[in-house]
């Protein structure tokens, strides 16, 4: 009797440990102060790790059950399958109910509670856990998705429902981000070949010097000749000691860091994961044809999770700017998404990610000033190119001015 609730009583605490544990995970994953790729990493670990807790308290709790109902049987008058039910019950609300409820909005606080038991009893537990999912980390790339479960959505949507609109509308953009995290490829998120600050490998000292000063990036890419030959990377702060040296004979070859490439279409997941393990903060992207598409940076990744990040170099972009008659003017860099945000359109990323590219597609021409095309109730005119480059468009609703959209 005493070795069955023994067993019964210990495997309802490791599920409830457990379970508490996992509750936590999602408010952890969106909290601030750490690397969201490291959250992911680390809790997809200690997943592992509540799996075969699971797993081994259940057997122990359905073992309990099952010999504690046995002895219970012999002492009072409820049926012995009636007895192992009432246990299997109680242990399923005590154990996996109660700490999912405690952690709803107390997550950090249970977590504190929780992690050194939990850190004694999963100690036998982390070796095996990281051999079985070493592999499936690797066969699927850690992605949010498992992480955030509908139940955490639901909790999500009730408590928007009890507290200030803005501060969980601000959660839930968060959560998207990470959702969506690991579906984006490079291309999207790439600084496109036109708009990259580059030196030729010729150049002279003042000429790269100029160029980072007027850029403002502490690393820019060296071509020869053209830009789809690009034969390193020049970091600042190697300019800063050849001009703290006086070297009079300079060649910018020879402090030159080897460039880094990936294909346009990699994971930006997959590629964050690249530069933590090899410790750099800039790849060139080529397409399919060995060109360079453009370049990517760590913090183009991590605006993808965390929104635009300006520092004390960067100009802010004039996206959207809405006028008195109530049209709008927008950078063509504008993506289709964004645009669709702004003005209730359903309009499809078709081969293009901007305002500039669909409107190329749609005029199969390159356009030139106040050329304008009417699609789905707006009028997009063309208001500033550059060379063959699209920079603003004015986009009016047409029902404003009386006209129907061709």
């Amino acid at each position: 009797m005493i070795t069955a609730v023994v067993v019964y009583l210990s495997s309802l605490t490791v599920l409830f440990l457990s379970s508490g544990i996992r509750a936590c995970i999602p408010e952890v994953v969106l909290s601030k102060g750490r690397d969201p790729s490291e959250r992911r990493q680390v809790a997809f670990f200690h997943l592992g790790i509540l799996w075969l807790l699971n797993y081994t308290a259940l057997v122990g709790a359905g073992a309990g059950s099952i010999l504690a109902a046995g002895e219970l049987s012999s002492y009072v008058a409820i049926p012995y399958w009636l007895t192992a039910l009432i246990l299997l019950l109680a242990a399923f609300i005590l154990s996996v109910i109660l700490p999912s409820l405690i952690a709803r909005g107390n997550a950090l606080r249970l977590l504190s509670i929780l992690k050194v038991p939990y850190w004694l009893v999963s100690l036998p537990f982390r070796i095996p856990a990281l051999l079985i999912f070493r592999n499936s980390r690797e066969d699927n790339p850690d992605s949010a998705d498992w992480l955030i479960t509908p139940p955490d959505v639901i909790w999500l949507e009730r408590r928007r429902e009890k507290g200030d609109p803005g501060e969980f509308e601000k959660e839930q953009e968060l959560m998207d981000s990470i959702i969506d995290f690991s579906d984006k490829i490079v291309r999207e998120v790439m600084v496109p070949r036109i708009d990259i600050v580059c030196v030729e490998i010729n150049s002279d000292l003042s000429k790269v010097v100029h160029e980072l000063k007027k850029a403002g990036h502490s690393r820019i890419p060296v071509y020869e000749e053209r830009i789809d030959d690009v034969r390193g990377v020049l970091y600042a702060k190697d300019i800063l000691v050849l001009l703290s040296e006086e070297n009079n004979n300079f060649e910018l070859m020879s402090i030159l860091r080897k460039p880094y490439f990936v294909p346009e279409y990699k994971r930006i997941d997959e590629l964050l994961r690249e530069f933590q393990a090899n410790r750099i903060h800039m790849a060139i992207v080529v397409d399919e044809y060995g060109g360079t598409a453009g370049l990517v940076t760590i913090e183009d990744i991590m605006e993808e999770v965390f929104g635009e990040i300006l520092d004390e170099y960067d100009k802010e972009a004039l996206l959207v700017k809405k006028l008195d008659d109530g049209s709008y003017i927008l950078d063509a860099r504008i993506p289709i998404d964004d645009l669709n945000e702004l003005l209730g359109t359903a309009f499809e990323d078709d081969g293009y990610e901007s305002l500039g590219g669909m409107i190329y597609s749609q005029m199969g021409k390159i356009p030139r000033q106040q050329d304008a095309a009417d699609l789905s109730g707006f009028r997009f005119t063309v208001e500033q190119v550059r060379a063959q480059r699209i920079l603003y468009v004015r986009v009016e609703h047409l029902e404003d001015q009386g006209e129907e959209p061709d």
